[in-house]
């Protein structure tokens, strides 16, 4: 039986149930506050707080096409094709034995796509169907962001379903070629002109110089009462008569 403590007046007093300051740290501790985000230096004077990337959930593959009415024929060796890399990720029907990594399933950047093929944006996305993409972090800047990777041969294709055929986008391929080079060249002379005329600059009168200044030597007697006198500056010779 648990003893009771009696205060001084003679009441019952309910037992302490407090503890000391350690159990109490032991047994429900405050949390630790939460470490700050990493900063970057900006170069400005200043410190930029970093948001944490919110975790990526783990991508599943597709199951494969397990019926044989479902299943599309790869475009190069015309087998039934149930699974492959470009079939989950492009939805491009090859098989993973007929993948060309280094010509016609290559990657491309997006700016590889516009500039070389003369697509536009409205072109990779709103055209349908739209073309898939495969995102991947920039090796070159780490702060960018990702880099949006499509399929060389759906970009051909695309390509020729915007210009018509093979022949109209070369066309168009060498008319922007030489727009390029007439403004280069355009831009070339006019550098060189620049350049002529900052190095004639202390033969050209500029509008509004002051009209030269004679500064005359001494005067010499050429003949009875004609004299002459030539300036110092330009080498003028002025012949005039006293009266």
């Amino acid at each position: 039986m648990a003893a009771r403590a009696w205060s001084a007046s003679g009441s019952a007093r309910a037992p302490c149930t407090t503890r000391g300051w350690r159990g109490l740290a032991g047994a429900g501790a405050a949390p630790a506050p939460p470490r700050p985000a990493p900063a970057r230096d900006t170069g400005g004077g200043f410190l930029l707080e970093e948001e944490p990337a919110a975790p990526r959930a783990p991508a599943h593959a597709p199951a494969p096409l397990a019926h044989r009415s479902l299943q599309p024929d790869c475009l190069e060796c015309g087998r039934a094709l149930a699974h492959s890399y470009l079939l989950d990720t492009f939805d491009y029907s090859v098989c993973d034995e007929c993948r060309d990594d280094a010509e016609a399933h290559a990657l491309v950047t997006r700016t590889e796509a516009k500039e070389q093929y003369l697509l536009k944006d409205c072109d990779l996305d709103k055209r349908s169907p739209a073309l898939r993409c495969v995102r991947r972090r920039n090796p070159h800047r780490a702060h960018y962001s990702d880099m949006r990777l499509y399929l060389r041969a759906q970009v051909a294709e695309r390509a020729l379903q915007v210009w018509g055929d093979e022949a109209a986008l070369e066309a168009e391929r060498a008319a922007r070629e030489e727009r390029r080079l007439k403004a280069a060249a355009t831009a070339e002379r006019r550098r060189l002109r620049e350049l002529r005329l900052a190095a004639r600059s202390s033969l050209v009168r500029t509008r509004g110089a002051a009209p030269h200044q004679h500064a005359w030597g001494p005067e010499r007697l050429r003949d009875e009462d004609l004299y002459e006198r030539a300036c110092t500056t330009c080498g003028h010779v002025e012949t005039y008569e006293k009266m």
